[in-house]
């Protein structure tokens, strides 16, 4: 049995993008299809006294752009608003002398494209979390097609047994192609674990992860993760 999954890179992704990667054997980043402007590719939530409130990184969209094209814009001075809201956000919660230094380093660069700025985020929570799954990009793979044929065009060549999809597969994937290759889909069942937040006396959901590691240690907040989805049939 090799149970494969396919996520969109995210900027900062949520806690259910990292619970999905331990629940699979290999995660494929799927960065061959047509980047979305203003969505999760390119921004996430941080939570503020006032509030959730996204930032987000500046590109250079064009209608038909890929994901693994996408450039970043350093024509406004980006990084430091963001570094600034960050420290002023979290500076006096538990844990945010653990990460901040993993921030400065990550806004003291200057990434061309936005893929390699979000692979650099999401590396640096797999190490923490000392999640081992193998990570590759779609792109690297040799594969074509679209939606769900893609999706079963990259499970064929990793050899895939099982794959794990999104729950809104449900809604949109033809099973039956899937079936044809003997490949069984299953659907990520995560459920919004609540945690105590420094910012915030009312849970606030779907923050990126750095709310959930900047109020809990590394162990702790993996822990949190974990309990919070497994994957069921159909």
């Amino acid at each position: 049995m090799k149970v494969v999954t396919i996520h969109q890179p995210e900027t900062f992704p949520w806690l259910g993008f990292f619970n999905k990667m331990m629940l699979a054997d290999e995660y494929i980043i799927l960065d061959n299809v047509q980047f979305r402007k203003n969505y999760f590719q390119n921004r996430n939530q941080f939570l503020t006294k006032q509030g959730a409130l996204y930032l987000s990184v500046p590109v250079d969209f064009k209608t038909n752009k890929i994901i693994k094209d996408i450039k970043i814009r350093y024509n406004e001075k980006w990084q430091q608003k963001h570094l600034n809201t960050i420290k002023q956000t979290y500076s006096k919660s538990p844990y945010f002398q653990e990460h901040i230094s993993f921030f400065e380093d990550l806004y003291g660069q200057n990434f061309e494209l936005l893929i390699d700025f979000n692979m650099y985020i999401i590396k640096y929570i797999r190490k923490i979390f000392n999640i081992s799954v193998p990570i590759m990009r779609a792109s690297t793979l040799d594969v074509n097609g679209a939606s769900g044929e893609l999706l079963l065009n990259i499970c064929k060549k990793r050899d895939a047994t099982t794959y794990i999809s999104g729950r809104d597969g449900r809604n949109y994937l033809d099973t039956t192609i899937f079936t044809d290759e003997n490949i069984n889909i299953v659907y990520h069942n995560f459920t919004h674990p609540k945690y105590n937040q420094f910012n915030s006396d009312e849970f606030v959901s779907y923050m990126n992860t750095f709310d959930l590691l900047f109020n809990y240690s590394i162990e702790e907040a993996k822990e949190i993760i974990i309990q919070g989805g497994t994957f069921c049939e159909g």
